[in-house]
């Protein structure tokens, strides 16, 4: 395989690990603490008070549980084989790993065009402002 090809499939495992709106989240909080060691409970009840539009202090029960148990069965899991953080499943805690300051590049450089381009609101306004403009 050549330098290229190894990089790559480098560049598509880390792509592929920022599909997820929770894993982008997750690199997000940990770019926001600074780096250091997180708690899977922090960032469940953080996941969940942004889904949801919570205090997270408010971020409990169902809601709650579901975002844990997909952080800890899917998205970390991911985000580790992506090299993007270190994930240590027997004291649910989570650690930056070699990728993570490419992937919060990735993430706050592509963040602006996804807003353009997919974020409702911002849809909707030009829509209604070209119907009174036009």
């Amino acid at each position: 395989m050549s330098d290229e090809d190894t990089v790559e499939k480098h560049l598509s495992i880390i792509h592929h690990a920022l599909r997820a709106a929770r894993r982008r989240r997750v690199i997000q909080l940990m770019a926001e603490r600074e780096n250091k060691a997180i708690s899977v409970r922090f960032l469940a009840s953080q996941i969940t008070a942004w889904e949801h539009d919570l205090p997270v202090e408010q971020a409990t029960g169902e809601p709650y549980r579901n975002a844990y148990n997909a952080l800890s069965q899917t998205h970390l899991p991911t985000l580790t084989d992506a090299g993007i953080i270190i994930y240590d499943s027997q004291r649910q805690v989570v650690s930056p790993g070699k990728n993570l300051q490419l992937a919060v590049l990735l993430v706050a450089t592509n963040r602006p065009t996804v807003d353009i381009l997919y974020e409702p609101d911002a849809q909707d306004e030009d829509e209604s402002t070209e119907s009174v403009n036009g």
